[in-house]
């Protein structure tokens, strides 16, 4: 792709030195045929040159055109610019400087064949490419017919120069010659590919800075989304998860342990006498005591258990993946956790009720089941767990 685009470039800008040998070699070829021509024919008409007179300098466009060629390329190689390939190509010829090759001969063969005025293709030679370019000189007109059509008509001085055997037997309307030129792209291809690796460069550049920008907007976004579910989601004063929160989770779990049949409990605590914290020492204190007690449970649940602070001292713990039995080991190890933390010289104590999920409970009935727990150990003397279960052994202080 970027190489197609590459040669592209060189053969378009090649196009704008294509196009001005092609005015030079037409302005040449119309000074010769109906100015300088006509002068000579003329001076010979008016006896001022000898009938026989013949100077390819003046009356040869072919070798006109070629000298000047040669001229210009000395110029060229003297200001160490790129040279041109130049050549009028010719199957009957009479300098051997301007003999056709075969890809020439089969050119000058398919524009006397058919309508084609012109052949333009990139091609490649010695490891080199080169926009190549080839136009028929013109088709042969009644005024070439004494030099090119039969020897005997020929100006002697012709003769003389070229031989009898060589540029003659042609007709009208032929095309004899070709111009063939050759403009090497290796300057172009060069300067191309640096455009391109520039371009492509401040391309990556530019997709690499709207990758970053795109990844900062996304974390900003991921952010503000994160923000924006703590708020819904999360408890402003503890930062553990909300009723909210509680509801959706507990449900989602429900329906989890259905499909799976495994285990799920579920503990239920309050602060005992929290009133008497607020009433004593103020709402500021009943603050700090509520952060703290959430930090000292988080300390003790797994990675998969969640804390909920689901009314003003009232907090829920979903235990996926667990018995009763353990379910009331946790709870009576963050009961003996809460236990020695101190507010201003008065222990904080909670109660805490838990029960395990059963194959015909949904959401309300899992919840008024561990809450019944919760105000059994709170109407058993507060500082205590109890279990739904009246089998279950529960824990006393």
């Amino acid at each position: 792709m970027l190489q197609q685009q590459v040669e592209n470039y060189a053969v378009y800008e090649n196009n704008e030195k294509l196009n001005d040998i092609l005015i030079n070699q037409k302005a040449l070829h119309t000074y010769v045929e109906e100015m300088q021509k006509p002068v000579i024919y003329k001076l010979k008409q008016e006896k001022k040159l000898y009938s026989e007179f013949f100077d390819p300098n003046v009356l040869s466009f072919t070798y006109i055109a070629r000298n000047i060629h040669q001229i210009e390329n000395k110029l060229l190689q003297d200001a160490n610019k790129t040279q041109k390939y130049y050549k009028l190509a010719s199957t009957n010829p009479r300098n051997a400087l301007n003999k056709a090759n075969e890809f020439e001969k089969e050119l000058i063969k398919k524009f006397n064949a058919s309508d084609l005025q012109e052949f333009k293709e990139m091609i490649e030679e010695g490891g080199q490419k080169f926009l190549y370019y080839a136009k028929p000189v013109g088709r042969n007109k009644e005024s070439c017919m004494r030099c090119h059509s039969a020897a005997d008509i020929a100006p002697q001085e012709l003769l003389k120069i070229y031989g009898d055997k060589k540029g003659f037997n042609e007709h009208i309307g032929d095309i004899r010659a070709i111009i063939s030129i050759k403009i090497p792209l290796q300057k172009e291809l060069e300067n191309a590919k640096t455009y391109y690796n520039i371009i492509t460069a401040i391309i990556f550049v530019s997709l690499l800075f709207i990758y970053v920008v795109i990844v900062f907007l996304m974390k900003q976004l991921d952010a503000k989304q994160n923000k924006l579910e703590d708020l819904v989601n999360v408890d402003e004063l503890t930062k553990c998860y909300n009723r909210r929160s509680f509801e959706f989770d507990l449900n989602n779990q429900i329906e989890q342990v259905k499909r799976t049949k495994t285990e799920l409990s579920l503990i239920s605590f309050d602060i005992d006498y929290f009133k008497a914290i607020n009433d004593d020492y103020g709402h500021l204190v009943g603050d700090t005591v509520l952060i703290n007690l959430c930090k000292i449970v988080q300390l003790r649940n797994r990675k998969y258990d969640r804390l909920y602070r689901v009314g003003g001292e009232e907090f829920m713990i979903v235990l996926p993946n667990t018995t009763l039995e353990n379910a009331l080991l946790i709870a009576e190890r963050i009961r003996m956790d809460v236990e020695t933390y101190k507010i201003r010289d008065r222990v904080v104590t909670i109660s805490l009720g838990a029960c395990q999920h059963k194959q015909e409970d949904d959401f309300t009935k899992l919840y008024k089941k561990v809450d019944a727990a919760l105000y059994k150990a709170k109407n058993n003397g507060r500082n205590r767990v109890e279990s739904c279960q009246e089998e279950i052994l529960t824990f006393k202080k």
